[in-house]
């Protein structure tokens, strides 16, 4: 019994730990995001004139397998100084996978490349009888 214990002290010091890790690498990439800002913007104060879908396709690569939304990607422009409309990037998106340069999982979309690179990845396998995180 003191070991399971110890063995679930042990699990909540992990998650705690990657919780803060977590944190750190948000901090980092809000960070990155605010020298791209910087950095993308020309001297009279503009942000550089990009099409919709090359801003698109780099918040793609940036958010890897994790996928984007389109209410995702304009909160991620914004946040870059880059006006973006929803139904901009939403048609862009669609187009995009009707090209076959993206895939929609679940309600995100991924670049097909990272799509079947987190497919090649082996899943995690549910241990049975183990508490679910929802109680």
């Amino acid at each position: 019994m003191a070991r399971k214990k110890a063995d679930v002290q042990r699990l909540i010091d992990q998650r705690d730990q990657l919780l803060k890790e977590i944190e750190a690498l948000r901090n980092k990439v809000a960070g990155i995001e605010m020298a791209i800002t910087l950095l993308d913007t020309d001297e009279a104060g503009y942000g550089s004139q990009r099409s919709v879908k090359s801003v698109v396709l780099d918040l793609l690569r940036e958010v890897g397998t994790t996928g984007l939304s389109a209410a995702t990607a304009v909160d991620m422009a914004h946040r870059r100084g880059i006006s973006l409309h929803s139904g901009s990037v939403g048609s862009t998106l669609s187009r995009l996978k009707g090209l076959g340069v993206v895939v929609l999982q679940g309600n995100r979309y991924v670049l097909t490349d990272y799509a079947a690179k987190a497919e090649a990845q082996p899943k995690l396998n549910v241990i049975q009888g183990w508490p679910s995180a929802q109680g």
